[in-house]
């Protein structure tokens, strides 16, 4: 197949399908319009039509706008701000005013004096409803209820639980006064007994939850306490003993450690040999392992198939790779010039290709060519022609 690269154009796409692609709405400035609707306005609507205007000449450039946008003289700045006064929102809110919204109000609020809102009345001040002087009796009625509920006493305030006593708590004092006073004022036996003077030494008493916590854990070379609580010797063995029905029944002990014969812990003949044949760990000093290149050992099909990898023997080498013959890349083998031909062959053959001769030449270059069958190959008519 020749390519001609100065062949004509291709036909461009029919205008019915190119509607329908996006290339044909690249163009910059070209209208989009739906595809389905290309057709509706085409008498009405020029789809070619560009939109927008161009920059006129006398504008002002970008550059000098965000160089100096206010001007340079105050001739410059008034004329700016002249120009500015068509806006809205210049009109709406001027340079130094507050937003006019166009209200009138009444004549007294031009007053400067006048002030919007109602003044306040001064109460107590912040220090004075944190910490009041004066303790009121809702006060102490909310003190009350707060210890009944939450049992909120203030500090140094003594606990009272309401008890019909016939002493006053607040005057009485309980205990038995001591023999000997120290100096100071104090008893010399209280004093004993809070520096612990002739005290045995003191118990550790610990709480029965620490105590079954520390013995239900793991201990380290000691089995584990599931809390069982069987008061048992250390050698004792729970459960029952098996009860043989003869003397070569197997126990659990038999079945664990085994009782077989020296013959029967020798491992199998078979272990580590595959039992198929062809497959078996043997071998000799002429055996080869591995899968032949040329597979020889397997019949070749009849008709091949264009998925079988195989080399029967009939593939090239790796010589004719790397020096493939003249006309390889036509699928034309040197086999195909070497090959015996009949004579009708050979004629129609180079007739066919342009080297036609008269009858009695071909005649006496084929007796010169031919083999002692009667055959010819290519090659051998070729050198003789």
């Amino acid at each position: 197949m020749c390519v001609n690269p100065h062949s004509e154009p291709p036909p461009p796409t029919p205008p019915h399908v190119r509607k329908w692609r996006k290339s044909n709405f690249v163009e910059p400035g070209k209208r989009v319009i739906h595809p389905g609707l290309q057709d509706d306005f085409a008498s009405g609507v020029d789809p070619h039509k560009i939109f927008g205007t161009g920059t006129a000449a006398e504008s002002d450039h970008v550059e000098d706008v965000w160089k100096n946008p206010e001007g340079d003289t105050e001739f410059q700045k008034a004329k700016i701000a002249l120009s500015e006064k068509i806006y809205k929102s210049v009109k709406r809110e001027p340079l130094g005013h507050s937003y006019n919204r166009g209200h009138k109000m009444p004549e007294f609020m031009n007053d400067k004096s006048f002030r919007h809102g109602c003044k306040s009345v001064k109460g107590q001040t912040a220090q004075e409803v944190l910490n009041p002087a004066e303790e009121t009796e809702e006060d102490r009625e909310g003190a009350k209820l707060y210890i009944k509920s939450h049992g909120s006493y203030g500090p140094g305030e003594q606990k009272r639980r309401n008890y019909n006593w016939k002493v006053d708590p607040g005057t009485t004092v309980w205990g038995d006064k001591g023999k000997d006073i120290a100096l100071g004022g104090l008893s010399q036996a209280v004093s004993d007994v809070l520096h612990g003077v002739g005290d045995e030494p003191k118990a550790t008493i610990t709480s029965l939850k620490y105590d079954n916590f520390q013995s239900m854990g793991n201990l380290l070379g000691r089995a584990r306490n599931l809390g069982h609580g069987l008061p048992v010797a250390k050698d004792h063995i729970f459960g029952k003993a098996s009860v043989r029905r003869g003397a070569n029944e197997w126990d659990a002990r038999d079945c664990v450690e085994g009782k077989y014969s020296v013959a029967e812990q020798a491992p199998d003949e078979d272990l580590g040999k595959t039992m198929t044949p062809g497959f078996r760990n043997c071998t000799t000093e002429v055996r080869r392992f591995g899968c032949p290149s040329v597979r020889s050992d397997i019949p070749k099909y009849a008709r091949r198939s264009v998925a079988d990898n195989q080399n029967y023997g009939d593939d090239v080498n790796a010589r004719y790779l790397l020096h493939p013959s003249q006309f390889a890349s036509l699928g034309v083998e040197d086999t195909e010039f070497i090959e015996p031909r009949s004579k009708d062959y050979i004629k129609s053959m180079f007739e066919d290709t342009g080297y036609g001769v008269e009858e009695d030449v071909f005649e006496e270059i084929y007796a010169a060519a031919c083999n002692e069958d009667g055959t010819c190959g290519v090659d051998r008519y070729r050198h003789a022609y």
